[in-house]
């Protein structure tokens, strides 16, 4: 056998994977199609069966019924139940045929206008045993070949029995007296049970003629012989004596989906009739519902229907009065004839009158006008769930027809449904792959919840609250797939890539900057940026003589001692670590996020940085390690940040001349016996300037530069300053004035003045060493007070 080469197998592999899964929207995409080709084909099979679509959608459909809860029913339409209680009144079911007549009196006088029955009495009462063995015994008699043979005696002693039973005749008679009802009656579909048979279905055929839709309007060339799928070649009337009585006649038959609920009812079927020899007598005629039939006439209006190439396409009501305008019952777009059912609620919701009470004439003052008598007791086997009801009796769909109908109450599936379906789903499919490709998992996730409500509430609202059902559960199910799947292919592509870079901030960032960046990353270029930020350096004092006291491994525990604190506080504050550069530190606020306090942060951090020095000085002290002191330089300004170096190794920092004033004036520190030094730039950009207190020191020119910078030593928090050092503060710059006048004797006098009650404070000593200096050397004529910087 010739094995399969892995290459290949490898090849459509990443074949697959570039035209499938190259990016998230790429797969959303070929989700969109998935489900798209899902719903035309399941359009194409709906009439017949029901797929996973259908199955999902008609679920969804109860649901929302159940949703939308219960409605009360106008009062018009009602149920005549042959119950319970009508079974302990008259016997077992089916009941004596004569009381009828004394309940169709009761509920005329009563006020009812029209009966329907769901109830068929296809077979003429057979006398009971009981009531006719007295005469066959005398008929028999009579019989007996013999010289007193009487043949007049013989046929007045049989005609009783032969005659119809005193029960239908009773039936019929009070449906002749009560005049408008409806009788029910039912298809058979197998031509098989027609072939043979000794049932007469041409005169029951006939019995139907007063019902037949007179207005039926076909397409060219076409004719009720063109619709096989809606034909039937055979129905069972009531006989011939109850049914001669009635004038009106509709069928009771109605199917259930195939998962047993009744959604539809059919509103109109043709009837092509067949004799027992498989002949077929005719073209065939349009016959309506029972309900249908009920609701037209209690409307007083013909009977209208229209059919195109699918089949029926329309049903109307159509009178003369202008006062009642004709109504256009929506019917399925399949072509059924089909209305879906607008549900009231469970069975007992309807308006509800027991048989044996209407023979008792126990009737409630506010009766309906329509009446459907049906079977409801138990055992009587006529259950149709409905989506409220799993233990529906079957006559109420009857009433909730003609409910609909009279007060066009309607649910209907519009014809533009699928094309409008189909059209969202790509629409939707499309704009969900695009915007979550930009999303993060957790942000996905809110806005597909968020849309979904929405559309819920559409639905709810607007379509399915105004009868109109659209299928829903595909847009869900592609909605959710489309976000796993996006979410799950940026797990496994982009999300990786996005941990990798958070790995790698991590040391440098707080973790909420990470995040942010995260969903932002654009914030995060990979070029250099011109940016308004602000630049840290810090330096430890003497690590030389330090590093020469202490052994490899000490020194490396203390620079991790001090390095850990004094990071965790700069990316606290939302800074970023920029370097680690021997036992000096770079760090910089402002970027890749904008801070717009950017400079107070920059100088709270350094002020806690000093703080947190002082308590490990502490400690170092207790365990014999030399002091240990740092200097600190702040600089705002503009800089270019980004990502720097070449293709193969990079550092997102910052370069500029804002960042080499920083580093001088880290340095500086040395020249002034300071720790903190700021440039006027960074105090100009602090928008809280009066949290921190300022001394102003200098203004200096460092190397490398021709103008001056003022610079400044921030002491402490103000919250925190003791009185000492406001004191030194305002004796300071007191001092400083006179120094730039060339009052060099006054000036002295202050600074001396300052380090009577302040014997450490560093900048008076320089001052002091200074003018001793220009006193001995002199100065220039245009003296400007900058002091310059021969060194870095």
């Amino acid at each position: 056998m010739k094995k399969k080469d892995p290459k290949s197998k490898k090849g459509i592999f990443k074949i697959l994977q570039f035209l499938f899964f190259l990016s998230p929207f790429k797969l959303g995409l070929f989700l969109t199609t998935l489900f798209t080709i899902s719903l035309v084909n399941h359009y194409r099979v709906e009439k017949d069966s029901l797929d996973i679509i259908g199955k999902i959608e008609r679920m969804l459909y109860d649901i929302r019924f159940k949703l939308r809860g219960q409605i009360p029913y106008s009062g018009k339409v009602g149920v005549l139940g042959a119950d319970d209680e009508s079974i302990e009144q008259f016997g077992r079911w089916p009941f004596p045929r004569d009381i009828y007549e004394q309940v169709f009196k009761n509920l005329k006088n009563a006020g009812v206008k029209y009966v329907g029955f769901d109830v068929f009495f296809s077979e003429q009462t057979h006398r009971m045993l009981e009531e006719s063995i007295l005469d066959l015994k005398e008929v028999v008699d009579q019989g007996k070949i013999g010289p007193h043979f009487n043949k007049e005696q013989w046929d007045k002693k049989l005609k009783p029995i032969l005659e119809a039973p005193a029960q239908d005749k009773s039936l019929a008679k009070g449906i002749e007296d009560f005049g408008n009802v409806v009788q029910g009656y039912f298809f058979v579909e197998s031509e098989n049970q027609i072939v043979g048979s000794k049932y007469d279905f041409i005169s029951s055929f006939f019995r139907l003629s007063n019902s037949f839709i007179k207005t039926v309007t076909y397409p060219k060339n076409m004719s009720a012989k063109d619709y096989p799928y809606l034909t039937s070649k055979g129905v069972v009337t009531n006989t011939e004596l109850i049914s001669g009585k009635s004038r009106y006649m509709g069928f009771a038959s109605n199917y259930s989906d195939p998962d047993g609920i009744m959604r539809k009812a059919l509103l109109v079927k043709i009837i092509e009739p067949m004799d027992t020899q498989g002949v077929s007598l005719g073209d065939g005629v349009v016959v309506p519902s029972l309900s249908l039939k009920l609701a037209s006439l209690y409307l007083s209006k013909e009977i209208v229907v229209g059919m195109d190439s699918l089949g029926v396409e329309r049903v109307q009501l159509v009178g003369d009065d202008p006062s009642r305008p004709n109504i256009s019952i929506p019917v399925y777009y399949d072509g059924s004839g089909s209305l879906l059912l607008n549900h009231y609620g469970k069975f007992y919701n309807i308006p509800y009158i027991s048989l044996k009470d209407a023979y008792q004439n126990k009737l409630p003052n506010q009766i309906p006008d329509v009446l459907i008598f049906g079977a409801t007791a138990t055992g009587t086997n006529d259950k149709r769930p409905s989506p409220f009801d799993e233990n529906f009796d079957g006559v109420g769909h009857h009433a909730a027809v003609v409910e609909n109908i009279i007060t066009q109450n309607f649910m209907q599936r519009p014809l533009s449904a699928p094309i409008i379906e189909v059209c969202l789903l790509i629409l939707s499919g499309i704009l969900f792959s695009f915007i979550l490709k930009f999303m993060s998992a957790l942000k996905s996730a809110s806005f597909i919840f968020s849309f979904t409500i929405l559309f819920y509430l559409i639905d709810r609202i607007y379509l399915f609250g105004h009868g109109y059902w659209y299928y829903v559960g595909v847009f869900y199910i592609q909605t959710f797939s489309i976000y796993f799947g996006i979410t799950i292919f940026k797990y496994f592509t982009e999300e990786r890539e996005k941990r990798k870079v958070k790995n790698a901030f991590s040391h440098y960032l707080n973790p909420s900057v990470i995040s942010e960046l995260m969903q932002n990353p654009d914030k995060l270029k990979l070029n250099g940026d011109k940016k308004y930020l602000t630049v840290f350096f810090s330096d430890i004092r003497g690590f030389t003589t330090i590093s020469e006291a202490l052994s490899p491994e000490r020194l490396t525990q203390v620079l991790n001692e001090y390095f850990s604190p004094m990071t965790k506080i700069v990316l606290d504050s939302k800074g970023l670590l920029d370097k680690y550069i021997g036992d000096a530190m770079m760090a910089f606020w402002g970027a890749p996020l904008d801070l717009s306090d950017h400079a107070d942060r920059a100088i709270a951090a350094s002020l806690n940085i000093l703080k947190e020095l002082k308590v490990l000085q502490e400690k170092w002290k207790s365990e014999g390690i030399p002091y240990l002191d740092i200097g600190i330089g702040l600089n705002t300004g503009d800089v270019i940040v980004g990502n720097m170096g070449s293709d193969v190794r990079f550092d997102y920092t910052v370069l500029g001349d804002s960042v080499n004033l920083a580093s001088r004036l880290e340095a500086t520190n040395k020249n002034y016996g300071t720790r903190l030094i700021v440039s006027e730039f960074t105090r100009g950009a602090a928008k809280n300037k009066d949290q921190f207190l300022f001394r102003e020191l200098d203004v200096i020119r460092v190397k490398g530069k021709n103008e001056g910078v003022r610079i400044f030593e921030v002491l402490c928090f103000v919250s925190e300053c003791t009185d000492i050092q406001k004191k030194t503060i305002a004796a300071f710059q007191e001092a400083l004035e006179l120094y730039r006048k060339q009052k060099w004797s006054e000036a002295k006098n202050k600074f001396q003045e300052i380090l009577n009650f302040n014997s450490e404070d560093g900048p008076s000593k320089i001052f002091l060493e200074r003018i001793d200096y220009l006193v001995e050397h002199g100065v220039e004529a245009n003296w400007d007070g900058i002091w310059t910087f021969k060194t870095k």
